[in-house]
Formats: structure tokens, C-alpha cells, sequence
């Protein structure tokens, strides 16, 4: 079972669908964009695309994930803002390599937040 917390409700599916995978170009072709601007390449063919436009197609298809049960305004209003990109990548790169099994609860927890020598397992199964 996988949770997402926003706010004060928690969402919750049994497993990721398929219907995932099918509709994760959008969300790839964004995340492409932005890692390739964060690593200071340029695409000439290809139109810059705006933050609020790029934020809109990955927190609806993070939406899509939990079966709609939440809405982009509900992940917007409830998700915390430092999580929100690495974490539907997390769930991006999970589903896209077909390993969903490692995905527990969102929002994930920062490693800086983590106690000292304790090993990385929120967000994954243990």
C-alpha cells in the first residue's frame, strides 16, 4: 500500500496502475526539461516550457498515481514545497522501471532530516 499525507488527510492505493506508465510521456518530457536546464543544456528546437506549465503536468499525473482522489490544488495547498519535484520523480523513475514495490508514503523525508548512521527507508519499503 502506498499513502500520500496532504494536510490533515491521507490517501492511500493498494498499487500503482498501469494507466501510469501509459501516460508518462508529459511528465518524462517535463522532467527532461528541467534537468536538462539545471544542467545548463539548451535545446534550440525545443520551446522552453514555464514552470507553472511544467509544475501543472507532473502534480496532475502524481494525481493520477492515487487514482484522482486528490486534486492539483489539493497537492499545491497540502505538499510540502521541497519535496514535491524529487518526489514525483521518485515515483517517476519507480514506476517507469517497474518498481513500484519500493514506494511507501509521501511526502518522502529530506536525508538532512533523518537521525545520524540510521539508513534511507522512508519513502521505500523497508
Amino acid at each position: 500500500m502506498i499513502t500520500c499525507k496532504l494536510g490533515d488527510k491521507t490517501y492511500t492505493v493498494d498499487f500503482i496502475a498501469g494507466r501510469a506508465l501509459r501516460e508518462m510521456g508529459p511528465a518524462l518530457k517535463v522532467y527532461s526539461q528541467i534537468a536538462k536546464a539545471l544542467a545548463g543544456e539548451e535545446e534550440a528546437a525545443e520551446k522552453p516550457i514555464e514552470l507553472a506549465d511544467g509544475l501543472d503536468v507532473l502534480v496532475k499525473w502524481f494525481c493520477l498515481i492515487f487514482g484522482n482522489q486528490f486534486t492539483p490544488e489539493d497537492v499545491y495547498d497540502g505538499y510540502p514545497a521541497d519535496r514535491l519535484v524529487e518526489d514525483i520523480v521518485l515515483a517517476m523513475l519507480a514506476v517507469q522501471s517497474q518498481t513500484t514495490e519500493v514506494l511507501k508514503s509521501f511526502p518522502t523525508t529530506p536525508a538532512q532530516k533523518r537521525a545520524p548512521g540510521k539508513a534511507k527507508t522512508t519513502g521505500a519499503r523497508s
